[in-house]
């Protein structure tokens, strides 16, 4: 007849990876010339940005749409302004194919402009090509019921304690930053906009009870140009903070994630005096986050009934444990010097950045990042017979961050953020170039662990021996947990019967009496 038990159970849920997918896409387009716009003569720059507007999950099958943004800023033909600007937009629709991919999973897509490039095919239309890598990463997930004790009639239990994340909240929210500019009396008022630039820096994310607080500054970089064609160039910063309310969130929840810019508009307006120093910006800022919380929970390991024959079911499971999680901030310095067919500068009018990861890896105690930071400067030249010109520059750079804990093979995930980037003239050839940029690593580790998922015990009351001794000497990697299931007794009666004082020191030779007695 079977013996009556009690069981504890708990449900674990953590998040398995299914699989990473890449691929490149190529976008083709034209653009042509507006016809309130002069000819193309030169291209100075082009910048594009990647919006993915949606995604569709199908078996072994990631579906997604979207456009690239296109901005050419262009010397004209006798053209009455130094630069001008014009838009286009590329639209993007393809898909990666992921093997085990299915509905109900999380998908991760990002989407990067590896490569833009703009040639003038005539003075009234450009060419333009595009290369996106595309980035995908699959989870799903996954839960198991786990006993975490049981206990009846002459029952023994062994426990362990497991150490493990919970998801504890996911956070996905926007809200919107309205501010006016005021452009100073020492620059041009604004007559046309050329370029506009818009980005996140200096990102602060901190846990609370029931939210999360959020702070950070939007960096605006604007080149225009005023009614009689003189350039203007702003840089302003905006700084913001606010509040995202999530239930599950707690002081102690490590919060992963990032805000990005999902759209911006930023509109000239006239001021009290009649003139364009006002800029009304419009800003839609996006937040993912995740939110985990460490946990140890004591598990059952190990059980058996002396009087009964004991059936455990147990599962082998993976799941991810977060390792270390770390922020730095550090500055890429460059002294840059003109090649000889590089028209002089006579004053920086404004510059541009990026940075890329090319390569992250862990390693013990650390983590080392490999990149690349691009800069375009936009200067006045010393010559008359050029306006303006562009100076294009590419500065690798590796990085290496200290984390405790941290091993060669962890899975260290890496991500980089311009957070300013200036430039120093030094002559008329040289200069000095400045970038500073944060560096956020999280990194996880792969962990296996057997648990007790049910338990089942058959009465052999009936068939059990009856009471016996017998001397048992001890071997190497015994403990008395696995003495005593052996031979039907308790880690209690062996203890008490050869009077050990610290269950934990038996060693191999040692020996043991073991009485056997019926139940």
């Amino acid at each position: 007849m079977p013996l009556t038990l009690a069981k504890e159970t708990m449900e674990m849920n953590w998040k398995e990876p299914v699989g990473r997918q890449s691929g490149q896409i190529l976008l083709e387009g034209d653009m042509i010339v507006p016809d309130s716009k002069p000819d193309l003569q030169e291209i100075l720059r082009c910048e594009g940005k990647v919006k993915i507007r949606d995604k569709r999950i199908t078996e072994d099958r990631l579906s997604f749409s979207g456009e690239v943004e296109v901005t050419v800023l262009y010397g004209a033909k006798n053209g009455e302004k130094p630069l001008y600007a014009m838009k286009s937009t590329l639209p993007m629709e393809d898909f990666l194919h992921m093997d085990g991919l299915g509905k109900d999973m999380d998908v991760d897509l990002s989407a990067e402009l590896e490569h833009l490039d703009c040639q003038i095919i005539n003075d009234r239309k450009v060419s333009v090509k595009a290369v996106i890598l595309m980035e995908a990463e699959a989870e799903q997930k996954k839960k198991a019921e786990i006993l975490t004790d049981v206990t009846g009639e002459g029952m023994e239990t062994l426990t362990d304690t497991l150490q493990m994340e919970q998801d504890t909240a996911a956070v996905k929210d926007r809200f919107t930053v309205k501010e006016e500019v005021t452009i100073p009396a020492s620059l041009p008022e604004i007559g046309e906009m050329l370029m506009e630039n818009i980005s996140l820096t200096e990102q602060d994310i901190r846990p609370m009870d029931g939210k999360a607080m959020v702070r950070g500054t939007l960096l605006i970089r604007l080149l225009y140009t005023d009614g009689e064609g003189n350039l203007g160039s702003l840089t302003e910063k905006i700084p913001f903070s606010g509040y995202l309310e999530n239930e599950g969130i707690g002081p102690k929840t490590d919060l992963c994630g990032e805000l990005t810019v999902e759209d911006c508009r930023l509109t000239p307006a006239v001021d009290e005096d009649g003139e364009t120093r006002q800029i009304h910006a419009d800003v839609t800022v996006g937040a993912v986050l995740n939110g985990k919380e460490m946990t140890e929970q004591a598990v059952l390991q190990d059980a058996y009934a002396p009087t009964g024959a004991v059936s455990l079911q147990k599962e082998k499971i993976t799941y991810p444990v977060t390792v270390a999680h770390g922020k730095n901030q550090f500055t890429i310095k460059e002294r840059i010097m003109l090649e000889p067919e590089e028209m002089p500068m006579l004053r920086a009018e404004m510059v541009w950045g990026g940075v890329r990861l090319s390569e992250a890896n862990a390693m013990e105690d650390a983590v080392e990042a490999e990149g690349v930071f691009t800069a375009d400067i936009l200067y006045h030249c010393a010559d008359d017979a050029e306006p303006v010109a562009m100076l294009e520059r590419g500065i690798p750079f590796s990085q290496t961050m200290e984390m405790k804990g941290v091993l060669a093979g962890d899975d260290a995930e890496v991500s980089l953020r311009l957070e300013d980037v200036d430039f120093q003239m030094l002559s008329e050839r040289e200069g000095e170039l400045r970038a500073t940029v944060t560096m956020e690593a999280n990194v996880e580790r792969q962990k296996t662990a057997d648990v007790v998922t049910d338990i089942s015990v058959e009465d052999m009351t009936e068939t059990m021996p009856m009471a016996g001794a017998v001397i048992y000497m001890v071997q190497k990697g015994d403990s008395l947990w696995k003495i005593a299931k052996k031979y039907r007794t308790t880690v209690a009666d062996i203890v008490a019967v050869n009077e050990i004082e610290n269950p934990d020191l038996i060693y191999p030779g040692q020996k043991l009496l073991i009485i056997k007695m019926k139940r």
